[in-house]
């Protein structure tokens, strides 16, 4: 009972944001946010979560990029609540979007499959410093949370990077390039998680890197996908 009274003071004088929408809301999302998520349904390219015609592993828009991830997957397209989820989390901290929205979604996108561990792509120190935390790690534990695998930070940043946003396709390879190192040995079937996936630059840096240590094979996981 008192659990109750205290929730409605906190709801009279904090009250709670659709994250979408900015409207009051019981939850992160309010119901036609929520019914409006951008999702990402098949047919899909199994190689880059491009939304396709039909079924694919290679479509148009990467058949000719060298990936050293062995496929992708993504839960939304990188746009209007999707987008807005994903800045909560990175831009506001706001971390409730985990739990109750990114990682659910995630989790489903590889439903069925096993993995021997599940890793995020890291932030450099300097950016950990000043945003306080490493969104994609915040995510990476809860997909493991919930599909039964184990969480690795076997990944790590080496040196400092440019911010992605503005750069080409091209830019963005150069600025990842030698950006990340492995701490020890991996083995098996690797989930690489981030956030958004845009031009593959970064997870394909990640897997690249992951391989030399040892993977068998890495797939990318991200909620969004940039179309």
């Amino acid at each position: 009972m008192l659990t109750g009274y205290l929730n409605a003071l906190a709801d009279l004088f904090y009250p709670q944001r659709c994250v979408g929408c900015s409207q009051r809301a019981s939850d992160v999302l309010c119901r036609p946010c929520f019914e409006a998520l951008p999702r990402i349904t098949p047919p899909v390219c199994g190689r880059c979560a491009t939304p396709t015609a039909f079924e694919v592993y290679g479509c148009d828009a990467c058949r000719n990029t060298d990936f050293a991830f062995d496929g992708a997957r993504a839960s939304l397209r990188y746009e209007g609540v999707g987008e807005e989820l994903v800045h909560a989390l990175k831009y506001r901290g706001y971390g409730p979007v985990v739990e109750r929205v990114m990682a659910p979604l995630m989790a489903v996108a590889v439903a069925g499959e096993r993995f021997d561990a599940v890793v995020p792509v890291p932030l450099h120190r300097t950016r950990l410093l000043k945003r306080g935390f490493n969104q994609a790690e915040l995510m990476a534990r809860a997909v493991a949370g919930r599909i039964g695998a184990p969480f690795s930070d076997k990944l790590r940043a080496v040196r400092g990077t440019r911010d992605q946003v503005e750069l080409t396709a091209g830019e963005r390879e150069e600025n990842v390039a030698g950006a990340f190192g492995a701490r020890g040995r991996l083995a098996g079937r690797i989930l690489l998680v981030d956030d958004v996936l845009t031009t593959g630059a970064t997870l394909n840096e990640c897997a690249g890197v992951l391989k030399q240590a040892g993977a068998a094979e890495v797939h990318a996981l991200t909620l969004c996908r940039a179309i």
